[in-house]
């Protein structure tokens, strides 16, 4: 047998890898599971064009997305809790353009790195509507996320563009979305931004445990209060980037995101109710502040992290008839919770009806009094923390397993 030379041996292999790197790449353009190409060959009954498969950070795929953006009028800017609730077509909106830019286990900031980052492509924005969630405000950016590759951290979009073509992770989930296709696609999908829930959530005794994990493995991180000049720092950087934003009259929506009544119950029993108090207190006085600053922009302020029918829905049994179910778990809302949270703040009359609501769902904080619709700060705090006093009153049961499931006495 005639031995292949090391010159042919080396021309050999190159063509093979090449030759397996384009079959990688020829996928990954006729799937584009993420979207970020345009060249998507499935059919559109298999695989919808303007959906795009979940990734875990999403930081690479947000950072194509909105370059590809054209004349959004308002974004979402946030966390996770943004990412999953707030939906660009909700009818809340009343058919303004809109993009959701949240992005989850974002602290505040990557988020005003990813506002920067929205406004330099889509000068067009004049509305903000800001989650705030309190507690991942004051921490750095995780090393864990896709941060640090994407366009975000000043990394070229050829470089995530590449990423989506031959990172493990996007090439296997391109295979498997390839797989699927046959019949129709079936992972998690977002569009414009927002993680996209085609149906009601199955309940079942699943729900209840889905919970359970979820505050479980919170209450390993968040216990006790954090340093207070982090916390200080974080609101004078958010303070800062507001004045900037009402100087070029943009206006700002900050809304304090919903939880479930069992993390408000969660948050007190492990000692951080006083901080998000005083969390709270802060964000007030920053937009009490700059209400006489320089600019057109209008700043105002919403909390929706307080005790209320919706966020008290159970968990231990299946909602009320008629009711959809609010809350993936603890932390997270489904964007028909967040129609109505949006229908509040925007005020627009149309979004997705809702159950009956009295008192109202949310306080827009702020000097004025009834006859402005606003609530002082203090009034807030004490209605919130009587509201949790009568829950648990009426909720023994609910009490005593979220002790349990968080291990305190």
């Amino acid at each position: 047998m005639q031995q292949m030379s090391a010159r042919l041996y080396l021309v050999s292999l190159a063509a093979m890898i090449f030759a397996g790197l384009a079959l990688i790449a020829l996928m990954g353009l006729g799937v584009d599971a993420y979207g970020v190409f345009g060249t998507r060959l499935i059919p559109a009954s298999r695989f919808p064009p303007q959906l795009r498969l979940v990734a875990i950070g999403d930081r690479l795929t947000k950072g194509l997305e909105i370059v590809q953006r054209h004349d959004d009028r308002l974004l979402f800017i946030g966390d996770s809790r943004t990412q999953h609730g707030f939906d660009p077509d909700s009818p809340a909106l009343g058919g303004i353009k809109a993009y959701n830019t949240a992005l989850a286990a974002a602290t505040l900031s990557e988020q005003l790195d990813t506002l920067d980052y929205a406004l330099a492509h889509e000068p067009s924005v004049t509305h903000l509507v800001w989650g705030l969630s309190f507690e991942i405000f004051p921490s750095r950016v995780a090393t864990t996320t896709d941060y640090w590759d994407s366009a975000f951290a000043g990394h070229s979009l050829l470089s995530s563009r590449l990423h989506h073509l031959f990172a493990f992770d996007f090439v296997e989930a391109s295979f498997k979305a390839l797989l699927q296709a046959r019949k129709q696609v079936e992972a998690p999908m977002k569009r414009n931004g927002v993680v996209n829930f085609p149906s009601d959530p199955v309940e079942g005794p699943g729900i209840a445990r889905y919970h359970d994990l979820e505050l479980a493995s919170e209450s390993r991180e968040l216990r006790g209060p954090r340093p207070p000049a982090e916390m200080q720092a974080a609101q004078d950087r958010l303070r800062r980037r507001l004045a900037e934003l009402k100087l070029k009259g943009i206006d700002v929506d900050l809304v304090i995101m919903p939880v479930h009544a069992w993390r408000l119950e969660f948050y007190r029993l492990v000692g951080v109710e006083t901080e998000l108090a005083d969390w709270k207190r802060g964000v007030a006085a920053t937009v009490g502040a700059l209400a006489s600053a320089p600019g057109n922009g209008k700043l105002r302020l919403f909390d929706f992290e307080r005790p209320h029918l919706f966020t008290e829905q159970p968990i231990l049994s299946p909602p009320a008839p008629g009711e959809r179910r609010f809350f993936l778990e603890t932390s997270h809302f489904y964007p028909w919770l967040g129609d109505l949270i949006l229908d509040r703040v925007l005020g627009t009359g149309q979004g997705e009806a809702g159950p009956i609501s009295t008192p109202p769902f949310g306080a827009e904080i702020g000097a004025g009094g009834d006859a402005s619709g606003k609530v002082d700060i203090e009034a807030d705090l004490a209605s919130a923390a009587a509201g949790l006093d009568v829950w648990e009153a009426a909720h023994p049961g609910d009490v005593s397993h979220v002790k349990e499931v968080i291990g305190r006495p």
